[in-house]
């Protein structure tokens, strides 16, 4: 949640002050543009013709930037931007001098900025950041005031621009100076905004509360304010008052952006289709946006709305405005196999010819390849795969020794990962892989033989000093052994389900039965897994609380049919 929250700020200080055009202006718009009466007139008169001189000056200042001698760069672009008149070398020399946090060269620039472009938006933005780093509250405000006239000329948000621009700034000036111009626009609810957003980059939560209040007041349906105020909730810690914020906006209040941001929400809680219903009603609302449509793509697929997925994923294919056609056709390939239709699946996948899904199509399409019985042509695409990607070979590997022990083929996968180790032998993942097979299989020295190589390789590896410890808890005598493994493993990682599941077993096998009902409890509580509540169940039917072992054993039955840890010790204990 917090990391939404965060996100959200970031969309809310960013604002939508414009949107990308969708192409050209209208002619009638380019003659209103011509007519805008602008408020500040640039008495500079350049030069009618350069001269030698001068023209050094531009060619040495672009050298030295090459160079990253920006001292000499400086100079010479100032003297171009003094000789000339011009702007653009004048604000070259200024945000060379602010990168380098030289103030008084970048005063002396940023002065030759405003002076030679008045109505530059972001020639006024540095020289209010300049002035406030310099401590001249006098000088920032006289630049902002100058920023909310141009912007309002040009019919832009100034107080967006000012708070973006302020949101850059460390100086604790900033919010003095918000504060003193949203105090002169005291109706206006984009002031109440920027100083809600300045209170909050300050950490001021009581002011940027009063503000956005206020804001809200004065603009009812603007989105923005009830943004910025689920981050304040969430930056205070009180997420709960964050999510009511957010929930009681987006059904008094929806637009696009509410109901997207409730609909995130919504899918970090996991309650998929209340959050594709958020998207829904925000795409309604907003029904060319494909990023909308896109979500809903996604928890189509999610909440198995077959239907809605097809078409949703249809539209945005064959959208001349969506440029991911790959991904749609991934997608539609993700959907059939859901839906168990293997051979439209891999049909659809192999369309996925390039984009960040194609290598993840291919694999897809070996994996149902070898899943429709053509397993000598899977292993030939796994084959094509790991010579076209090699840096993912050995994880392609992994994957397709995975597939044929799920194919009830371990001898395959075994054969596979010896063929894998053998062109790899220093890969850890590949040594720890072939361990748990073999473990599986029984095969009790090549598993402890291979644990052991990958933490020779990777010591601190949590994962394969649980594998190694429980593997000797579970299938030999070597208790004490296994506890020390399990115990390191849980020390790197107190919070694992697994392990904890591991320590329980364990010191069940050592009959310590009061200590592994506390850990088997604790990793239940932390994962629903049968395997884990196979070991619960049989430590509480030992240790005599056989009622809750039974009516665990029922929900378990009912929750995991078929599953051999749950089957296995039904058959002990009845």
């Amino acid at each position: 949640m917090k990391h939404l929250f965060l996100f959200l700020l970031t969309l809310t200080l960013i604002g939508c002050a414009t949107r990308p055009d969708d192409g050209p202006p209208p002619a009638s718009a380019q003659i209103q543009k011509k007519e805008v009466a602008l408020p500040f007139q640039s008495k500079a008169v350049p030069p009618k013709t350069l001269d030698k001189a001068l023209l050094y000056n531009y060619l040495a200042g672009e050298i030295s930037i090459q160079r990253g001698a920006w001292e000499q760069a400086y100079e010479h672009l100032l003297l171009a931007a003094t000789e000339a008149k011009d702007a653009v070398a004048a604000s070259k020399a200024a945000r060379l001098a602010w990168r380098q946090e030289d103030m008084i060269r970048a005063t002396r620039a940023t002065r030759l900025w405003v002076e030679y472009a008045p109505n530059d938006l972001s020639a006024r933005q540095l020289a209010m950041l300049t002035a406030l780093r310099n401590d001249d509250l006098e000088q920032a405000l006289e630049q902002a005031r100058a920023i909310l006239a141009i912007a309002s000329a040009k019919g832009k948000d100034g107080f967006l621009l000012l708070s973006s621009a302020l949101a850059t700034s460390k100086e604790k000036g900033k919010l003095t100076l918000i504060q003193q111009l949203a105090g002169q626009y005291p109706e206006d609810a984009h002031a109440q905004y920027a100083m809600a957003l300045v209170s909050t980059q300050e950490k001021q939560f009581d002011a940027a509360l009063r503000a956005i209040e206020k804001s809200q007041q004065l603009k009812p349906d603007w989105d923005k304010p009830y943004l910025l105020q689920v981050q304040v909730y969430a930056m205070q810690g009180d997420e709960a008052g964050a999510e009511k914020v957010l929930r009681e906006a987006a059904a008094s209040h929806p637009s696009p952006a509410l109901l997207e941001a409730y609909g995130r929400l919504l899918m970090q809680q996991k309650k998929y289709p209340q959050a594709l219903e958020s998207f829904r009603k925000a795409l309604k609302l907003s029904p060319d946006d494909q990023d909308l449509l896109y979500m809903v793509g996604i928890l189509a697929l999610q909440v198995k709305d077959w239907d809605l997925a097809k078409s949703t994923w249809e539209q945005l294919r064959d959208s001349p405005r969506y440029h991911k056609v790959q991904e749609a056709w991934y997608f539609l390939g993700q959907m059939e196999e859901l839906q168990g239709n293997l051979k439209q699946a891999t049909e659809n996948y192999s369309r996925v010819k390039n984009g960040r899904l194609h290598s993840d199509a291919q694999i897809r399409t070996a994996i149902l390849t070898a899943k429709l019985g053509k397993l000598e042509e899977a292993h030939e695409l796994f084959n094509a795969l790991r010579l076209t990607d090699p840096d993912q070979a050995v994880q392609i590997y992994i994957t397709e020794a995975q597939l044929l022990k799920e194919l009830h083929k371990p001898d395959a996968a075994l054969e596979l990962y010896n063929e894998a180790i053998d062109a790899y032998p220093q890969e850890a993942d590949l040594l720890y892989a072939r361990g748990l097979l073999a473990a599986d299989l029984g095969k009790i020295d090549l598993a402890e033989k291979d644990f052991k190589a990958a933490l020779a390789i990777q010591p601190d590896d949590a994962d394969a000093l649980n594998a190694l410890g429980y593997t000797l808890a579970d299938q030999t005598d070597r208790y004490a052994e296994a506890h020390a493994y399990i115990k390191k493993a849980l020390e790197l990682n107190p919070d694992s389900a697994a392990i904890l599941d591991s320590m329980g077993w364990v010191l069940f096998r050592m009959k310590e039965y009061e200590q592994a009902l506390a850990y088997l409890r604790k990793a239940a509580a932390k994962l629903d897994d049968p395997e884990i509540t196979a070991h619960l169940i049989e430590v509480l039917w030992v240790t005599g609380s056989r009622q809750e072992a039974q009516k665990l054993l029922d929900e378990a039955s009912t929750s995991y049919p078929d599953n051999p840890k749950i089957e296995d010790v039904k058959q002990r204990l009845q």
